[in-house]
């Protein structure tokens, strides 16, 4: 792929803009200990996110949990979650100067995360305010979440864009699937919660190990 046809960047929230990962290990934990169940070493969440909230409260609660108290926990872990998402959080080094140089350029950013859409607003606007974001889309209840081509399909509709137009990036194995699928330039950025290997089996096309590596990508300006 030409990577210089790139008119839109789209990213992955989670281990891509933003270490998220010990607020989403604490609130798991404490959603847990208030059901009684085991907790985990945060380090352990990194394996566990990244395909939605109910997927990790069902890879999180104890085998044999019945089904409408996993139903109940994921609930519980939501509203929780959304209230207590900045404890821990922390921008990866040089994410901010990185979006604002691709904004500066006339790039088109989005985020697409399995985060839920009110939980995503809220992040971003905390932590990006002065992102002009084309798109942010998180699990609204109708569109599907990564990787279905449908989402990225619906997303090149929105920005008015063809697929090969599109760059996403993202830390792990379902983003760089979403992208290879969409047929988007997949950016496997390498500070998140999958190893390198893993980006590339799921169809990398390129690895960053930093928003200055990422930044060199993208060093032209968009002029419409």
């Amino acid at each position: 792929m030409d990577i210089r046809k790139v008119r839109a960047v789209l990213f992955d929230l989670d281990g891509t803009l933003l270490d998220t990962i010990r607020d989403i290990g604490a609130c798991v934990n404490d959603v847990m200990r208030r059901y009684g169940y085991p907790e985990r070493d945060v380090e352990e969440y990194k394996e566990l996110v990244g395909h939605g909230a109910r997927v990790l409260i069902e890879t999180s609660v104890p085998e044999g949990t019945p089904e409408e108290q996993i139903a109940e926990i994921w609930q519980t872990y939501r509203e929780h979650y959304r209230e207590n998402f900045a404890r821990y959080t922390r921008y990866y080094p040089g994410v901010r100067e990185f979006l604002t140089d691709l904004a500066g350029k006339g790039y088109l950013l989005g985020v697409i995360t399995n985060k839920t859409q009110a939980t995503a607003e809220r992040i971003l606007a905390k932590y990006f305010p002065e992102i002009a974001f084309s798109l942010l889309w998180g699990n609204n209840g109708k569109r599907p979440l990564k990787p279905a081509l449908e989402t990225a399909l619906l997303a090149c509709r929105e920005l008015e864009v063809a697929p090969e137009e599109v760059a996403f990036v993202g830390d792990g194995d379902t983003d760089m699937e979403f992208a290879s699928k969409a047929g988007f330039y997949a950016c496997g950025v390498t500070w998140g919660y999958r190893p390198r290997q893993v980006l590339l089996d799921c169809g990398a096309d390129v690895l960053a190990d930093s928003f200055e590596e990422l930044r060199a990508l993208f060093p032209g300006e968009k002029k419409g």
